[in-house]
């Protein structure tokens, strides 16, 4: 167990009530997920948490733009190697697509949100979890050169080489979404605002400033400052 599991394992004993980001974007994508449903994958790469989704339809697809990483992959039925500006699929194939961890390292998010929509059915959601633009987290980030961020990555959350992309931010907030979603022809389900404060875990004194930071962010004034965004836009018929 890496360092900042162990600092969520903590934060959950204090908080009972309160679960990482991946927990809320598994069950919401879990609501849209049958025995016939088709879902995309975009930025798949070898992580297996979505494994009991993925087994309850034979329609699961996932793209990558790393070959070696989506060789990893053994839980979605069908992979290949693609960039998310061109998908190649039929116009209305999907019922669900998912983005984890993907929003903030796209160049065109215009782009890759008008394939998504192409590529879904009418009344198809996209479903996303992406780091907030607007959280202290991701302005540390965004002061450390790309170049360092596999290094930074693999010390402190245990990722493998190469884990890590450059990272741009071009729509991580919630007035970003929803005005180029709504423009390309979606609607908003649900956005959550969920906070964690195991970013900067790196000891128990940042530990403990970091959890006083997100006492100040349960201010209803400040709640669009959390860490991370999970939305769910559906495509209008």
């Amino acid at each position: 167990m890496n360092r900042q599991e162990q600092w969520r394992q903590r934060y959950k004993e204090l908080h009972p009530e309160w679960n990482s980001s991946p927990i809320p974007y598994k069950d919401l994508i879990g609501q849209h997920v049958g025995a016939d449903t088709r879902i995309l994958d975009i930025g798949c790469g070898h992580t297996d948490f979505l494994k009991e989704i993925y087994d309850r339809t034979p329609h699961s697809y996932g793209i990558d733009p790393d070959a070696e990483t989506l060789k990893k992959n053994v839980t979605i039925k069908h992979t290949s190697v693609a960039d998310a500006e061109s998908l190649l699929f039929e116009n209305n194939f999907f019922d669900v697509v998912v983005l984890a961890w993907v929003l903030e390292h796209l160049e065109d998010p215009g782009k890759v949100f008008s394939e998504v929509h192409r590529v879904l059915k009418p009344g198809g959601v996209v479903i996303f979890l992406t780091p907030n633009a607007w959280n202290y987290n991701v302005w540390i980030i965004r002061a450390i050169p790309n170049a360092f961020h596999d290094f930074f990555t693999r010390r402190l959350y245990n990722r493998q080489e190469h884990d890590t992309f450059p990272t741009r931010y071009r729509i991580n907030s919630m007035n970003r979404v929803e005005k180029l979603l709504t423009k390309i022809g979606f609607e908003k389900k649900q956005i959550i605002l969920n906070g964690d404060p195991t970013y900067i875990g790196l000891n128990a004194p940042l530990f403990w400033f970091a959890c006083l930071i997100e006492r100040m962010l349960d201010i209803p004034r400040l709640q669009k400052m959390r860490v991370h965004l999970i939305g769910c836009y559906r495509k209008t018929p």
